[in-house]
């Protein structure tokens, strides 16, 4: 039996957390930012607690280059999960940053492999980020 109502199957199928709330703060400013290390300068995502190039912990939020390239993509035609099953077909794809990382993002019509981007962080309908290729 499913004890799941109405409301709780259109919550999105995953929990908030707190490197994702790092990112829900940008989205609703309007900005693309990511982590960035202090010491050697390399961009992060997402969210570390140490960076994976020198390990210093000295990470902070700054705004970031939103360019890259569309390096995959894929088109998600059924699921069993309710709250993206009113959303399909859902195309999303890797994105190759500029500033160095990569990132999953859903794609805008138009934008497909090889494509040259812009990323921007956009909050969802329960104040989510939700990164989108444009």
């Amino acid at each position: 039996m499913d004890r799941k109502t109405d409301q709780d199957k259109a919550q999105p199928p995953y929990p908030p957390s707190t490197s994702g709330a790092l990112f829900d703060v940008v989205a609703a400013e309007g900005r693309f930012a990511l982590q960035r290390c202090q010491d050697c300068g390399q961009f992060l995502y997402p969210a570390h607690d140490v960076c994976p190039s020198c390990l210093s912990t000295d990470l902070s939020l700054k705004d970031a280059p939103p360019g890259g390239r569309i390096a995959s993509e894929t088109t998600i035609r059924a699921t069993t999960n309710p709250y993206f099953r009113e959303r399909l077909p859902i195309r999303i794809g890797l994105v190759i940053l500029d500033c160095g990382p990569s990132m999953i993002a859903f794609l805008e019509e138009g934008a497909g492999i090889g494509c040259r981007t812009s990323v921007s962080f956009r909050l969802d309908t329960f104040g989510r980020a939700m990164a989108w290729a444009e």
